[in-house]
């Protein structure tokens, strides 16, 4: 086996390890040794060049497009903060009731009483 076998599949390793510890810290590094390792064993010359620019563009293709840094993301609860919904039953002043959002159910908090329209 030649070394850039072992650099092909140290590579592709790399790779498959984002899927165990996911976190997108992995491809960039992956592709780089992956590249690395198929032009040491076709152009040998072009080996840490191609590997550094293939790098460098993963590097970017990933922060440009899957990162989306920036961007205020927000999950569960949060997001439905400021959002109109339907009241389910009356809440009273500083008390907890429930409303619809998008078609699901959850438990809200107002300052204020607000009763369910007939």
């Amino acid at each position: 086996m030649e070394l850039g076998h072992v650099f092909i599949l140290l590579g592709m390793g790399i790779i498959v390890l984002e899927v165990f510890l996911p976190g997108l810290n992995f491809p960039v590094a992956g592709v780089a040794v992956l590249i690395y390792g198929i032009f040491l064993l076709f152009a040998p010359e072009w080996a840490l060049p191609s590997a550094l620019i293939a790098g460098l563009l993963t590097a970017y293709l990933m922060k440009r497009f899957v990162y989306k840094t920036g961007l205020d993301v927000k999950i569960g609860a949060e997001k439905l903060i400021g959002e109109h919904g339907e009241i389910v039953d009356d809440i009273l002043e500083n008390n907890f009731g429930h409303v619809t959002i998008n078609g699901e159910r959850w438990q809200a908090k107002s300052s204020k009483s607000i009763k369910k329209r007939v």
